[in-house]
C-alpha cells in the first residue's frame, strides 16, 4: 500500500469527488483514478461509489477511513523522526564508560551535549573496560571510552588521554611524611585493590610484581569511592587514578609513586565499521575528541615525565594518538539513562 495512495484517498473523501481531489493535491484527474484502481486491486474491494457528481464510501471504504487518518499521522511522525536524526536533532546515543571517566570528565560533557540536544535520548553505561568493549562489539553500544580493550576485541581504539595512578593513605601512616613513595615501600603494607579484571588492577600488579611487590592483600573493593572511604577509615593504601584521589579526603593524603610507571591510556572503542557516523553521534564524538584528547603524543609522554614507556603495553599501543588501532575479532560481531554494569 503506497501512501500516496492513502493521500488520495482521503483527499477524495474530504472533497467528496475524484475531481476537487486532483485539485487539491495539484494532480491531474486520471492519476488519482489510477490511484484508486491500484488501491482498490490491491485491497481487492471497491472503496467508491458513485452518486451524481459525488462518490459514497462503500462498508470496505469506511473501514479504511477509520485506519487512515491514523496510518497518515504516524507517517508524518515518522517522516519527521527521520528528518530529525538526519539533522542531528532526533535519536538515541547508546555511550558506555569507565569510572572515574564518566564521573568526572564525560558527566559534563554529557550535561552540555544534552542542553545543546534536548531532543536526543542519550543512555549511559557504566562498567568496566571489559564490559564496554564487549557491548560495543556485539552493537549494543554505539561508543564507548575505556583502557585499551583486548586483541581480539573486534574494536576500534583511539586513545584520548592517559589516566596516571597515584597512592592515596591515611594522613597518619607512617609513609605520609614521605613526598613520593616507590614500590619498595609498599612491601608488608595492606593495599587495597579493586575487582579482579578491572584494568588499573591489571596494571597495578603487574606493573609492583616487576618491582619484586606483591600489592595482593586479600581485600578487593568494586569501587574507587568505596577504595577512597575505606583509606579515609584506616583500612590500608589503596592506588587509584589521580583524577579521583584530588582533591583528597580529609584525613587522607595523595603521593606519586616513583619507579613504576602507572600510566594507562584511555580512549574511544567503536565498531570498525562506523567511519561514518550519524549527525548526532558525530556532534558527540566531535565534542568528546575536542574537550579530552590531550595535545601531546602519549609515547612522548612517558620520556618528557622520566617514566620508561617500555613494558607498559597500554602506552606503546597508544603511541599514535591520531590514529585508529584495529583490533581484529576471531568472530564476527552483529551488527540521560545511566546503567551500572560490573
Amino acid at each position: 500500500m503506497e501512501l500516496r495512495h492513502l493521500e488520495s484517498f482521503q483527499a477524495i473523501v474530504q472533497e467528496g469527488s475524484f475531481v476537487k481531489a486532483a485539485e487539491k493535491l495539484h494532480y491531474a484527474q486520471s492519476t488519482i483514478t489510477i490511484h484508486m484502481q491500484q488501491l482498490e486491486a490491491e485491497l481487492e474491494t471497491t472503496l467508491f461509489v458513485r452518486r451524481g457528481k459525488r462518490v459514497q464510501l462503500t462498508e470496505a471504504g469506511c473501514a479504511l477511513q477509520e485506519q487512515a487518518d491514523v496510518l497518515m499521522q504516524r507517517t508524518r511522525s515518522l517522516q519527521q523522526a527521520m528528518k530529525d536524526i538526519v539533522a542531528g536533532e532526533a535519536g538515541h546515543i547508546r555511550l558506555g564508560a569507565i569510572e572515574p571517566t564518566a564521573s568526572l570528565r564525560l558527566t559534563p560533557l554529557l550535561v552540555e551535549f544534552c542542553q545543546a540536544h534536548p531532543r536526543l535520548h542519550l543512555t549511559l553505561e557504566v562498567g568496566g573496560t571489559r564490559m564496554v568493549s564487549q557491548r560495543v562489539a556485539e552493537g549494543s553500544l554505539d561508543v564507548g571510552i575505556c583502557t585499551p580493550p583486548a586483541p581480539n576485541a573486534g574494536v576500534l581504539f583511539e586513545p584520548l588521554f592517559i589516566e596516571e595512578l597515584s597512592a592515596l593513605l591515611p594522613d597518619t601512616h607512617p609513609l605520609a611524611s614521605k613526598n613520593q613513595l616507590s614500590p619498595a615501600d609498599l612491601l608488608e603494607q595492606r593495599v587495597l585493590l579493586t575487582e579482579q579484571g578491572c584494568a588499573y588492577r591489571a596494571m597495578i600488579e603487574t606493573a609492583l610484581l616487576l618491582q619484586g611487590t606483591n600489592p595482593f592483600s586479600g581485600i578487593e573493593l568494586g569501587s574507587v569511592e568505596v577504595l577512597k572511604r575505606a583509606v579515609q577509615a584506616g583500612l590500608g593504601i589503596a592506588i587509584i587514578p589521580r583524577a579521583a584521589a584530588c582533591p583528597p579526603l580529609p584525613h587522607t593524603v595523595v603521593r606519586d609513586l616513583h619507579r613504576v610507571d602507572l600510566r594507562l591510556a584511555v580512549g574511544l572503542v567503536s565498531l570498525p565499521e562506523v567511519r561514518s557516523p550519524g549527525r548526532a553521534l558525530g556532534a558527540l564524538l566531535t565534542l568528546l575528541r575536542t574537550r579530552l584528547q590531550e595535545g601531546i603524543s602519549l609515547s612522548m609522554q612517558g620520556e618528557e615525565d622520566g617514566h620508561p614507556t617500555q613494558g607498559n603495553p597500554s602506552i606503546q599501543q597508544a603511541s599514535q594518538p591520531e590514529s585508529w588501532l584495529v583490533l581484529p575479532s576471531k568472530t564476527q560481531a552483529p551488527g540521560l539513562d545511566q546503567r551500572s554494569t560490573r
